[in-house]
Parts: structure tokens; C-alpha cells; sequence
């Protein structure tokens, strides 16, 4: 009997492993308002990401933030809004939503060849984006970018 639980305590036990190593870096999905999205998001490898209050987006070097292959330009300037889903199961992107988990990144870019959408997601350090090309996959640690804090008034560097 005694080596029964033994076994099902180690079962349990890797079963929580793999759940936790299984799990996409960046938490779960974080549903927030448009205000809480604006600001410069950064990673520590540089990459850089402006989401302006008035919806205007521009980006520099997002090559290593993005999972998988990444044909956008290196810098671009755009809008963004964010995704809703339907009642058929798709989502489609407008800039009547004032809420969401998913946004999307349009550049101004006329070829249409650049499709990037941003993960609103929440870790033990607070919000980050996971920006992805296919809505399947996901980022680590690494590519995450982190709201920057806002300068403070008055402070001057030197």
C-alpha cells in the first residue's frame, strides 16, 4: 500500500513539474484598457516598442522580440488597436475596442506583408507583450518586452 503512494505522490509530483515548465513565459493573458498600453516597452536586448494614448505604434529592431520568422521592417510606424472575438470563433481588430488581451500592430507599410500582434500578459513582474506572428506560439523569457517607467517631472538627468 505504502509503495502505491508512493508511486502516485511521484506521478502527482511530475505532473505539477511539467505543468509549470509547460507554461508559456510572460503568465497568463491579461485583459487591460487602452491607457495601461501606453509607453515605451523595451527588453533587455533593445528591442523597443512605442504604443502611443492616441493609438499611433512605432517600433526599432524587433527582430530577436519576435518568435519565429519575422518579416517586418526593423523600424516602422503604424496604429494599433485591439482584437475581439466573434461569435463564430474568429477576431478581428478595431479601433472601437477600448479593452483587451491581444492587440493588433499595423504599419503604415502598403504592402500588407507585415502581420505581428501583441499578448497582453501578467507574471510575478507585472504586464509584459509577447509579440507574435502566429497566434500559436508563444515567447520566452528573453523576447518579453517590459513597460518602461514614465520619466518623472522635474528630474533632469545629468
Amino acid at each position: 500500500m505504502n509503495a502505491s503512494v508512493g508511486r502516485w505522490s511521484v506521478l502527482i509530483a511530475a505532473l505539477a513539474w511539467v505543468g509549470v515548465a509547460c507554461a508559456p513565459a510572460g503568465g497568463g493573458a491579461a485583459r487591460v484598457d487602452q491607457s495601461v498600453l501606453a509607453g515605451e516597452w523595451s527588453n533587455a536586448g533593445g528591442e523597443r516598442l512605442r504604443l502611443g494614448a492616441d493609438r499611433s505604434m512605432a517600433w526599432e529592431g524587433l527582430n530577436s522580440a519576435v518568435f519565429g520568422s519575422f518579416s517586418c521592417p526593423g523600424a516602422a510606424a503604424g496604429r494599433w488597436s485591439f482584437f475581439s472575438p466573434t461569435e463564430d470563433g474568429y477576431s478581428y481588430a478595431d479601433d472601437a475596442f477600448t479593452s483587451g488581451d491581444t492587440v493588433s500592430l499595423a504599419t503604415d507599410d502598403t504592402q500588407g506583408t507585415c502581420l505581428l500582434s501583441a499578448e497582453v500578459r501578467r507574471d510575478g513582474q507585472g504586464l509584459n507583450l509577447c509579440l507574435v506572428v502566429d497566434p500559436d506560439s508563444s515567447c520566452s523569457t528573453k523576447e518579453l518586452l517590459r513597460l518602461e517607467p514614465a520619466p518623472q517631472a522635474g528630474r533632469t538627468s545629468k
